[in-house]
């Protein structure tokens, strides 16, 4: 499995999975991945199958079924932890989804999902919340309030339903923040805030 390795004397490593369409050198990715770096961290932003693909003939192509990804992700997490270095997981959008159902096997400290994909836009009825029952490790959910794939879970918040997570998690909202956590065209400027916010709240979580 292809993947790029950054600051690998670190004494923390960060497996930082990429969503469906944007793979793992987006600006988005480079931005965590230097926060990453910033608290000391080894950072290591595998390609899943098809992006592989995606590299070698320059198409888009859908993502891989969920099995194919959750295998390829365990082996390479099997090779890396053998030598026992404390293991962050961290998700964006489909990669949170994978990295659910290897945190216990993998003995995650901790895991962190940016963009949890709660359900597919306009499709609520099929909900993904469950999946955060897969583990058992301490996580972390940053989410936008303007995010299609959680909008009915923001509004019940908003009046005042909560929503029933396991005591394992801790969901954050970045309020205007869409599910790259980015702000509206007419305020792009705020989406480095936004990603700021987000690192901040990383920090904290996992310090």
């Amino acid at each position: 499995m292809r993947y790029q390795q950054q600051n690998p004397q670190g004494l923390l490593r960060i497996v930082f999975l990429h969503g469906s369409g944007g793979g793992p050198d987006t600006d988005f990715m480079d931005f965590f991945a230097e926060q990453g770096i910033a608290l000391g961290a080894e950072v290591v932003r595998p390609d899943f199958p098809y992006w592989e693909k995606v590299r070698e003939t320059r198409k888009p192509r859908p993502p891989n079924k969920m099995p194919v990804l959750v295998e390829a992700v365990d082996a390479l997490l099997t090779d890396l932890q053998q030598d026992d270095k404390p293991l962050v997981l961290m998700g964006k959008s489909l990669g949170s989804r994978v990295m659910l159902r290897l945190a216990d096997k993998h003995m995650a400290k901790a895991i962190i999902a940016l963009g949890f994909p709660f359900h597919p836009p306009q499709k609520p009825e099929k909900s993904r919340v469950e999946e955060l029952q897969l583990t058992k490790a301490s996580g972390l959910i940053l989410q936008g309030t303007r995010d299609p794939f959680s909008k009915p879970i923001r509004k019940k918040q908003e009046t005042g339903q909560n929503l029933q997570l396991k005591a394992n998690w801790q969901l954050k909202w970045l309020e205007g923040a869409d599910h790259g956590l980015a702000a509206t065209k007419a305020k792009a400027a705020d989406t480095r805030k936004f990603w700021q916010q987000a690192a901040n709240a990383i920090k904290e979580f996992i310090q």
